[in-house]
């Protein structure tokens, strides 16, 4: 199944391999090597695959962290000089104490690598940040108080993109992690597993109350579904432990014939049976539940609907007979506003997805 991976080259380990963070992009002499700007696109060489440089590279994984490439094309015109972004941690960061003292550090954001020097700003509180979580239910306290972990608190970061492909941070700043409204389904949309009356066969309701609005098929090998939902329970980082609503990943095999997987808020994630039909190995597959965990982790629905798109309207369900099977979960999805679910999110967003898997 083909692939494509998108971020900047961090290292050229030897001159048939070049890195992306921890991902090894493998290339040949049979590689289909081009830059593309504003102006069309020309054949590249791989001398021109310096670190630095903003690739897409096209082909399959081979292995965890191994991708072998058949098609690279370099970015020529969309390498970004000055970065400004917010990001939520997904695991917990190895030089914590360093950044706390001032001292030189690395921090891992989604994808992008930050080098905190002695000119970064700093504001990096723990408790200013967690004292910023709504309170829930009796207890009067914020649910983060007295725990140390930073894995699903939030970054903001602004720097310069260096040479290397890495982020020279001038300023980082810890914050809460997202709210509970970021993990809510819209409508006020549950997944939940089911019978089907008729035929007895299992399968996923989207309700609303008593309301049935549609009905997806389960794909009905029980060695299938429990393979994937191993799969990617064992790909969670620790940021699936520090949100501020308790995430329950579930992950299911729905009867689809298109090559796509989906992540909705609350942390449920439907793979298609095409795209089981189209990976050729686990490592692709894992691939793909990585990216779907970081779009909740990341809650990237959310923000494209708070920050990246302020005026959006939200859309209404309609044109589903109540109760009845989706046909096309992309289309179902679409029209209860949950399209860049199926399509992407805006690029920025699905950079940190993929990069982070």
């Amino acid at each position: 199944m083909k692939m494509k991976v998108r971020g900047y080259i961090t290292a050229r380990t030897d001159e048939h391999t070049a890195a992306i963070l921890d991902d090894q992009i493998h290339f040949s002499a049979a590689t289909r090597l081009s830059q593309h700007t504003a102006g069309g696109e020309t054949a590249a060489t791989a001398g021109e695959l310096g670190v630095g440089s903003l690739i897409e590279a096209e082909g399959t994984w081979a292995g965890k962290h191994q991708f072998s490439a058949e098609r690279i094309t370099i970015e020529v015109d969309e390498i970004l000089k000055q970065i400004h972004n917010t990001a939520y941690l997904q695991e917990e960061p190895s030089d914590t104490p360093r950044i706390v003292s001032g001292e030189p550090a690395v921090l891992k954001a989604d994808g992008e690598r930050l080098v905190l020097g002695a000119g970064t700003k700093r504001e990096w509180n723990r408790e200013k940040a967690a004292a910023l979580v709504p309170v829930s239910g009796d207890s009067g306290s914020s649910p983060f108080a007295g725990s140390s972990s930073l894995a699903g608190f939030q970054v903001r970061y602004s720097g310069n993109r260096s040479h290397d492909g890495l982020i020279a941070a001038e300023k980082v700043e810890l914050g809460p992690p997202a709210p509970r409204d970021a993990y809510k389904m819209p409508h006020g949309l549950e997944v939940v597993r089911a019978k089907d009356p008729q035929t007895g066969i299992d399968i996923l309701e989207f309700r609303r109350g008593k309301k049935v609005d549609g009905r997806l098929k389960l794909f009905p090998v029980r060695e299938v579904q429990e393979y994937v939902t191993q799969l990617g329970v064992s790909l969670l980082p620790q940021g699936s432990q520090g949100t501020t609503k308790s995430l329950e990943f579930r992950f299911f095999v729905i009867e689809d014939p298109s090559i796509n997987a989906e992540a909705l808020p609350d942390g449920t994630v439907l793979v298609n049976t095409g795209l089981l039909g189209a990976v050729d190995n686990e490592a692709e597959l894992a691939f793909v539940l990585s990216h779907e965990i970081a779009h909740v982790l990341q809650v990237h629905y959310w923000r494209e609907v708070h920050e990246t798109r302020p005026a959006r309207i939200g859309l209404l369900i309609a044109g589903i007979a109540a109760g009845a099977f989706i046909g096309d979960v992309g289309v179902f999805l679409a029209e209860v506003g949950m399209i860049s679910v199926v399509n992407g999110h805006q690029r920025a967003l699905e950079n940190q997805a993929g990069v982070e898997s």
